[in-house]
Protein backbone atom coordinates (compact mmCIF):
# COMPACT_ATOMS: atom_id res chain seq x y z
CA UNK A 1 0.00 0.00 0.00
CA UNK A 2 1.34 3.38 -0.97
CA UNK A 3 1.17 5.70 2.02
CA UNK A 4 2.61 8.66 0.14
CA UNK A 5 2.72 8.66 -3.64
CA UNK A 6 3.84 12.22 -4.23
CA UNK A 7 5.33 15.20 -2.47
CA UNK A 8 3.24 18.19 -3.58
CA UNK A 9 4.84 21.60 -3.96
CA UNK A 10 2.83 24.72 -4.79
CA UNK A 11 4.18 27.82 -6.50
CA UNK A 12 2.36 31.05 -7.38
CA UNK A 13 5.06 32.74 -9.45
CA UNK A 14 5.23 33.10 -13.22
CA UNK A 15 5.77 29.89 -15.16
CA UNK A 16 8.75 30.60 -17.36
CA UNK A 17 11.12 33.50 -16.94
CA UNK A 18 11.63 35.75 -19.92
CA UNK A 19 15.29 34.77 -20.17
CA UNK A 20 14.38 31.13 -20.84
CA UNK A 21 15.35 29.70 -17.43
CA UNK A 22 13.71 26.61 -16.02
CA UNK A 23 10.24 26.99 -14.50
CA UNK A 24 10.53 28.13 -10.90
CA UNK A 25 9.58 24.78 -9.34
CA UNK A 26 12.58 23.28 -11.12
CA UNK A 27 14.76 26.22 -10.13
CA UNK A 28 14.00 25.30 -6.52
CA UNK A 29 15.32 21.81 -7.22
CA UNK A 30 18.59 23.32 -8.45
CA UNK A 31 18.82 25.65 -5.44
CA UNK A 32 18.58 22.58 -3.20
CA UNK A 33 21.57 21.02 -4.95
CA UNK A 34 19.85 18.96 -7.62
CA UNK A 35 20.65 18.99 -11.32
CA UNK A 36 17.85 18.72 -13.89
CA UNK A 37 19.45 16.46 -16.50
CA UNK A 38 16.68 15.30 -18.84
CA UNK A 39 12.95 15.46 -19.59
CA UNK A 40 10.36 13.05 -20.95
CA UNK A 41 6.66 13.07 -21.84
CA UNK A 42 4.19 12.22 -19.09
CA UNK A 43 0.38 11.74 -19.03
CA UNK A 44 -2.25 14.49 -18.64
CA UNK A 45 -0.11 17.19 -20.18
CA UNK A 46 2.57 16.86 -17.52
CA UNK A 47 6.30 16.75 -18.20
CA UNK A 48 8.64 14.35 -16.45
CA UNK A 49 12.19 15.27 -15.51
CA UNK A 50 15.21 13.33 -14.31
CA UNK A 51 16.92 15.04 -11.38
CA UNK A 52 20.35 14.09 -10.08
CA UNK A 53 21.11 14.81 -6.41
CA UNK A 54 24.81 14.03 -5.90
CA UNK A 55 24.58 10.81 -7.84
CA UNK A 56 21.11 9.86 -6.63
CA UNK A 57 18.74 10.09 -9.59
CA UNK A 58 14.96 10.41 -9.28
CA UNK A 59 11.93 11.47 -11.29
CA UNK A 60 9.85 14.60 -10.80
CA UNK A 61 6.76 15.75 -12.68
CA UNK A 62 5.73 19.29 -13.59
CA UNK A 63 2.03 20.06 -14.02
CA UNK A 64 0.67 21.28 -17.35
CA UNK A 65 0.44 24.87 -16.08
CA UNK A 66 3.95 24.55 -14.61
CA UNK A 67 2.80 25.70 -11.16
CA UNK A 68 3.03 22.36 -9.38
CA UNK A 69 5.83 19.87 -8.95
CA UNK A 70 5.38 16.24 -7.89
CA UNK A 71 8.36 14.14 -6.83
CA UNK A 72 8.52 10.36 -6.84
CA UNK A 73 6.95 7.68 -8.99
CA UNK A 74 3.92 8.20 -11.24
CA UNK A 75 1.96 4.96 -11.59
CA UNK A 76 -0.78 4.18 -14.09
CA UNK A 77 -3.86 2.05 -13.33
CA UNK A 78 -1.84 -1.15 -13.84
CA UNK A 79 0.94 -0.08 -11.48
CA UNK A 80 3.41 0.70 -14.27
CA UNK A 81 6.00 3.33 -13.37
CA UNK A 82 5.73 5.97 -16.10
CA UNK A 83 9.28 7.26 -15.57
CA UNK A 84 11.11 3.97 -15.03
CA UNK A 85 12.48 3.62 -18.56
CA UNK A 86 13.79 7.19 -18.70
CA UNK A 87 15.32 6.94 -15.22
CA UNK A 88 17.04 3.62 -15.91
CA UNK A 89 18.33 4.95 -19.22
CA UNK A 90 19.95 7.89 -17.49
CA UNK A 91 21.46 5.79 -14.69
CA UNK A 92 22.98 3.22 -17.04
CA UNK A 93 24.02 5.81 -19.64
CA UNK A 94 24.95 9.45 -19.01
CA UNK A 95 25.15 9.19 -15.22
CA UNK A 96 27.44 6.16 -15.35
CA UNK A 97 29.75 7.73 -17.90
CA UNK A 98 29.91 11.03 -15.99
CA UNK A 99 30.71 9.22 -12.74
CA UNK A 100 33.36 7.04 -14.41
CA UNK A 101 35.09 10.03 -15.99
CA UNK A 102 35.10 11.80 -12.62
CA UNK A 103 36.77 8.80 -11.00
CA UNK A 104 39.25 8.58 -13.87
CA UNK A 105 40.36 12.18 -13.34
CA UNK A 106 40.86 11.74 -9.58
CA UNK A 107 44.20 11.27 -7.79
CA UNK A 108 44.52 7.50 -7.63
CA UNK A 109 47.33 5.01 -7.03
CA UNK A 110 47.55 2.00 -9.33
CA UNK A 111 47.44 -1.54 -7.98
CA UNK A 112 48.09 -4.02 -10.77
CA UNK A 113 48.93 -3.91 -14.45
CA UNK A 114 48.24 -0.80 -16.49
CA UNK A 115 47.16 -3.14 -19.29
CA UNK A 116 44.53 -4.97 -17.22
CA UNK A 117 41.20 -4.74 -19.01
CA UNK A 118 39.03 -4.65 -15.88
CA UNK A 119 39.26 -1.38 -13.91
CA UNK A 120 38.07 -0.94 -10.33
CA UNK A 121 38.09 2.28 -8.31
CA UNK A 122 38.01 2.25 -4.53
CA UNK A 123 38.25 4.91 -1.84
CA UNK A 124 40.93 3.65 0.53
CA UNK A 125 42.03 4.79 3.99
CA UNK A 126 45.46 3.42 5.05
CA UNK A 127 44.03 2.59 8.49
CA UNK A 128 40.96 0.78 7.16
CA UNK A 129 41.09 -2.96 8.00
CA UNK A 130 38.38 -3.72 5.44
CA UNK A 131 40.39 -1.94 2.74
CA UNK A 132 43.31 -4.21 3.59
CA UNK A 133 41.04 -7.26 3.44
CA UNK A 134 39.74 -6.23 0.04
CA UNK A 135 43.32 -5.71 -1.14
CA UNK A 136 44.19 -9.22 0.03
CA UNK A 137 41.06 -10.84 -1.42
CA UNK A 138 41.68 -9.22 -4.81
CA UNK A 139 45.24 -10.60 -5.19
CA UNK A 140 44.29 -13.53 -7.49
CA UNK A 141 42.67 -11.14 -9.98
CA UNK A 142 45.33 -8.44 -9.73
CA UNK A 143 48.34 -10.76 -9.87
CA UNK A 144 46.91 -12.59 -12.88
CA UNK A 145 46.91 -9.31 -14.80
CA UNK A 146 43.14 -9.36 -15.30
CA UNK A 147 42.23 -6.49 -12.94
CA UNK A 148 43.73 -3.17 -11.99
CA UNK A 149 42.50 -1.43 -8.86
CA UNK A 150 42.84 2.33 -8.65
CA UNK A 151 42.99 3.43 -5.02
CA UNK A 152 41.68 6.93 -4.29
CA UNK A 153 43.43 7.65 -1.01
CA UNK A 154 41.68 9.54 1.78
CA UNK A 155 42.33 10.07 5.47
CA UNK A 156 39.14 9.83 7.51
CA UNK A 157 39.40 7.01 10.06
CA UNK A 158 42.16 7.97 12.47
CA UNK A 159 44.26 10.99 13.33
CA UNK A 160 47.22 9.71 11.31
CA UNK A 161 45.20 8.50 8.30
CA UNK A 162 45.81 11.76 6.44
CA UNK A 163 49.56 11.58 7.08
CA UNK A 164 49.74 7.98 5.90
CA UNK A 165 47.85 8.76 2.71
CA UNK A 166 50.17 11.72 2.18
CA UNK A 167 53.21 9.48 2.69
CA UNK A 168 52.00 7.04 0.02
CA UNK A 169 51.25 9.81 -2.48
CA UNK A 170 54.62 11.44 -1.74
CA UNK A 171 56.64 8.27 -2.24
CA UNK A 172 58.97 7.94 -5.22
CA UNK A 173 56.82 4.98 -6.29
CA UNK A 174 53.32 5.40 -4.77
CA UNK A 175 52.17 2.04 -6.16
CA UNK A 176 55.03 0.23 -4.42
CA UNK A 177 54.47 2.21 -1.20
CA UNK A 178 50.80 1.23 -1.17
CA UNK A 179 51.71 -2.40 -1.88
CA UNK A 180 54.22 -2.53 0.97
CA UNK A 181 51.75 -0.91 3.37
CA UNK A 182 48.89 -3.28 2.57
CA UNK A 183 51.09 -6.39 2.37
CA UNK A 184 52.67 -5.88 5.78
CA UNK A 185 50.79 -6.21 9.05
CA UNK A 186 53.75 -5.29 11.27
CA UNK A 187 55.31 -2.40 9.33
CA UNK A 188 52.64 0.08 8.22
CA UNK A 189 53.77 3.20 6.45
CA UNK A 190 54.81 6.09 8.70
CA UNK A 191 52.63 9.20 8.44
CA UNK A 192 54.11 12.23 6.73
CA UNK A 193 53.84 15.32 8.92
CA UNK A 194 54.49 18.02 6.32
CA UNK A 195 53.27 16.97 2.87
CA UNK A 196 53.91 19.15 -0.15
CA UNK A 197 51.31 21.56 -1.50
CA UNK A 198 50.76 19.19 -4.43
CA UNK A 199 49.94 16.27 -2.14
CA UNK A 200 47.72 18.38 0.11
CA UNK A 201 45.79 19.46 -2.99
CA UNK A 202 45.48 15.85 -4.17
CA UNK A 203 44.08 14.72 -0.84
CA UNK A 204 41.71 17.68 -0.65
CA UNK A 205 40.38 16.86 -4.11
CA UNK A 206 39.93 13.20 -3.15
CA UNK A 207 37.97 14.16 -0.04
CA UNK A 208 35.77 16.57 -2.00
CA UNK A 209 35.12 13.87 -4.60
CA UNK A 210 34.14 11.45 -1.86
CA UNK A 211 31.69 13.98 -0.46
CA UNK A 212 30.25 14.84 -3.88
CA UNK A 213 29.49 11.16 -4.47
CA UNK A 214 27.75 10.89 -1.11
CA UNK A 215 30.29 8.38 0.23
CA UNK A 216 31.27 8.52 3.90
CA UNK A 217 33.09 5.23 4.57
CA UNK A 218 35.79 2.98 3.14
CA UNK A 219 36.17 0.91 1.15
CA UNK A 220 33.76 2.38 -1.40
CA UNK A 221 34.22 0.28 -4.52
CA UNK A 222 33.11 1.39 -7.98
CA UNK A 223 32.97 -1.07 -10.86
CA UNK A 224 31.16 -1.61 -14.16
CA UNK A 225 28.62 -4.42 -14.35
CA UNK A 226 27.88 -6.59 -17.39
CA UNK A 227 25.72 -3.84 -18.90
CA UNK A 228 28.59 -1.33 -18.52
CA UNK A 229 26.69 0.60 -15.84
CA UNK A 230 28.72 1.90 -12.90
CA UNK A 231 27.87 0.22 -9.61
CA UNK A 232 28.91 1.00 -6.05
CA UNK A 233 29.63 -1.56 -3.34
CA UNK A 234 30.06 -0.14 0.15
CA UNK A 235 32.26 -2.01 2.59
CA UNK A 236 34.13 -5.30 2.29
CA UNK A 237 32.55 -7.52 -0.39
CA UNK A 238 31.70 -11.02 0.78
CA UNK A 239 33.43 -13.83 -1.07
CA UNK A 240 30.21 -14.56 -2.95
CA UNK A 241 30.30 -11.08 -4.55
CA UNK A 242 33.97 -10.88 -5.51
CA UNK A 243 33.39 -12.32 -8.99
CA UNK A 244 30.49 -9.93 -9.50
CA UNK A 245 32.85 -7.02 -8.86
CA UNK A 246 36.17 -8.30 -10.17
CA UNK A 247 34.97 -10.68 -12.88
CA UNK A 248 35.19 -14.42 -13.22
CA UNK A 249 38.51 -16.02 -12.37
CA UNK A 250 38.08 -18.21 -15.43
CA UNK A 251 37.68 -15.33 -17.89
Amino acid sequence: MLKRAFLFLVFSHSILAADGKLPQPLQLIEKQGGEVVDSFDAPSGMTGYIVDFRGNALTVYLSKNKHYLFTGKMLDSTGRDMGKEALEGYISGPQSEKKWQTLLSSNWVLDGSEDAEKVIYTFTDPNCPYCKRFWEDARPWVESGKVQIRHILVGILKADSYGKSAAILSAKDPAEALHQHEASSSRPIRPLESPSEKVRTQLKENHLLMQSLGVSATPAIYYKDKTNAVQLHMGLPPTSQLEQILGSKGD
